[in-house]
């Protein structure tokens, strides 16, 4: 079968290019770096990559597209695209071999396959808004013919860097559909546990003292555990006495479940 490219960038500050394999021109998009000096931790990145996985759903199923699902080694091919743009954003990796080379490094086959790239927007949602109001990258979130997604978020002085890498292949089991973050989940790692819990009172801690919060939209969303909009040391409580009951065999799928 044919493959099929597709190719977007969003850049730093001017202007950004959307170009496909297929064409013969390029069209151009302008796309504000909206904020820079971020520091977020890996946790942070991981729960972003998430949140931008779940947003390309939320535009694809509000268009009646079906949703993508998350396959693991796209998600890493995806991580590999965004370290390397810190180096040189372009559709070309720093070897100068062309992106997609980067899934036969990983014995990754497939049928269609598509690349966004971004730099400089702060969060899922403000890199997301650019991506839609570019007609090349928006092509590539609600292409019908994609089937999974990998997203990969790194940062570099300061900035952040985003890579989407979309794919149409064979069935695979592996391949999940990326959800919101789970309550309790603080650090994005699947599990609500002791690490979760530590998490919660250190940012309890430094709200306490004044200082600025660490914690992002997500993070407070899934560490307010009892729903009366804090994150405080209660939440903690209850994210250790929820660890103790699964430690223990404990069946209930969510913290919430085993609140009520």
């Amino acid at each position: 079968m044919k493959k099929m490219f597709g190719l977007a960038a969003a850049v730093l500050i001017a202007a950004g290019c959307a170009v496909s394999a297929n064409a013969d021109a390029a069209g151009l998009s302008s796309v504000s770096l909206r904020e820079q000096n971020v520091s977020l931790s890996e946790a942070d990145l991981a729960e972003y990559a998430n949140r931008v996985a779940v947003l390309v759903n939320n535009e694809r199923r509000s268009r009646g597209v079906p949703e993508l699902r998350v396959l693991p080694k796209l998600q890493t091919a995806a991580q590999i695209r965004a370290e390397e743009i810190t180096n040189v954003f372009d559709h070309v990796r720093p070897d100068g071999r062309k992106c997609f080379t980067v899934l036969g490094d990983l014995g990754q086959r497939y049928y269609y396959v598509g690349e966004n790239i971004a730099a400089g927007q702060s969060t899922p949602e403000i890199v997301m808004q650019s991506w839609m109001n570019s007609e090349g990258h928006r092509s590539n979130i609600l292409l019908s013919d994609f089937m999974y997604i990998g997203v990969g978020v790194t940062q570099k002085n300061g900035t952040l860097y985003w890579s989407q890498i979309f794919m149409q292949h064979d069935e695979y089991a592996d391949a999940f559909y990326p959800t919101s973050q789970k309550c309790g989940d603080v650090n994005s790692d699947g599990k609500v546990d002791s690490k979760d819990a530590s998490a919660i009172l250190s940012e309890y801690g430094r709200l306490s003292s004044g200082a600025a919060a660490s914690f992002s939209a997500e993070q407070k969303k899934a560490g307010d555990v009892d729903g009366n909009s804090m994150t405080d040391s209660k939440d903690a409580s209850y994210v250790l006495a929820y660890y103790s009951y699964l430690s223990a065999g404990g069946s209930a799928a969510d913290i919430k479940q085993w609140m009520k």
